[in-house]
């Protein structure tokens, strides 16, 4: 059973200065959606749709602590606005420290080598399980 909302987490950058954010699902559905949660610190968003007329399929999410440097990863989204892409890498290294724009640390981040060119941020990094 599909509740009569769905939340999906993305990139903060990537709703930070919108007016308008739309979800798009395959065969050209597109479903108007709500940024109700952000956090600019750590690069996420969480938004809400209403998803009738659409079935949805939720990635299961995967467990940090068990990735090992050399895991194959798969990077999915939407570079350079071509739609449906896929890159394929690895992790190339474990708790990395970086900066977010605002001055705030994050630690025990996941390095990857696979290619996530403009556009494609805000997709999915899967594990060969698809979590």
């Amino acid at each position: 059973m599909i509740d009569s909302t769905a939340r999906s987490s993305r990139n903060y950058h990537v709703v930070a200065n919108a007016i308008k954010v739309t979800v798009s699902f395959g065969k050209g559905k597109s479903i108007e959606a709500q940024v109700v949660g952000k956090d600019p610190s750590n690069d996420l968003a969480v938004l809400r749709i209403h998803p009738e007329g659409v079935t949805l399929h939720p990635l299961a999410l995967g467990d940090s602590s068990a990735v090992t440097v050399g895991d194959p990863v798969y990077a999915i989204g939407n570079p350079f606005d071509l739609e449906r892409t896929l890159t394929t890498g690895v992790i190339s290294a474990l708790q990395r420290q970086i900066t977010a724009p605002n001055g705030f640390t994050i630690n025990n981040v996941l390095q990857t080598d696979a290619p996530i060119n403009p556009g494609n941020s805000g997709g999915p990094l899967l594990d060969t399980a698809g979590a």
